[in-house]
């Protein structure tokens, strides 16, 4: 009996508009390059995010990694698609300046098999991660802050405490009139005084820490 070979053209070409409205309905870049680092197929997002590393858009056809003639370009993303072509699955974070702004994002890059679990080139997305970026930034940022604070708590409040508790322990309580404890009184006050500025330091800091705007 002889195998039927029909192919529905029209289905086919069906299919593939289908798929092309699919990947340009969203703002990540998605591409994906042959083992020689052509590129096979890509979404319009990539084209204008590629455009943002080299000056100009690449599309299907082209090679991925403009033959190396953009040097930073090149090496970013060469060692990116030959691992990926020898079979790693990873992320990577790159980040581009897009007018006065500096834009994170994560590229995936994931090897493609064949029917015979042989690589025949690689498939790729990326996602823009700058907000996240800048909220971790964020974290960081105040937890430093915190460590500071505590450093204060712990190191340059613990000095006039201890001078405190020192000089209170000499205080003569059966002789008021004392002329010792003139003095001691008196440098009590001071570590008080000094105590007192380094709590408005605290405070300070602590206030600075609530009154940065997230991003």
């Amino acid at each position: 009996m002889q195998e039927n070979n029909y192919i529905d053209i029209e289905q086919v070409l069906t299919d593939e508009q289908n798929l092309r409205l699919l990947i340009n309905n969203t703002d990540d870049p998605i591409w994906l390059v042959d083992t020689n680092c052509n590129i096979v197929e890509c979404n319009v997002s990539f084209k204008k995010w590629v455009s943002y590393f080299i000056g100009k858009e690449l599309g299907k056809g082209d090679h991925v990694l403009n033959n190396g003639a953009d040097k930073m370009y090149f090496e970013k993303f060469e060692m990116c698609y030959l691992l990926a072509l020898n079979g790693k699955t990873f992320k990577s974070v790159e980040d581009m300046r897009m007018g006065d702004e500096i834009r994170y994002t994560t590229v995936s890059f994931n090897p493609v098999f064949d029917e015979r679990n042989k690589i025949i080139g690689v498939s790729c997305y990326a996602r823009d991660i700058t907000e996240q970026r800048k909220h971790l930034l964020k974290i960081e940022e105040q937890n430093m802050a915190l460590r500071e604070i505590a450093f204060i708590e712990s190191h340059k409040v613990r000095g006039p405490v201890a001078t405190i508790l020192g000089l209170a322990q000499l205080f003569e309580y059966n002789d008021i009139t004392d002329p010792l404890n003139r003095t001691l009184v008196e440098g009590i006050a001071k570590m008080t005084n000094d105590l007192d500025v380094i709590i408005r330091d605290v405070v300070r800091r602590s206030n600075e820490i609530d009154s940065r705007p997230w991003p």
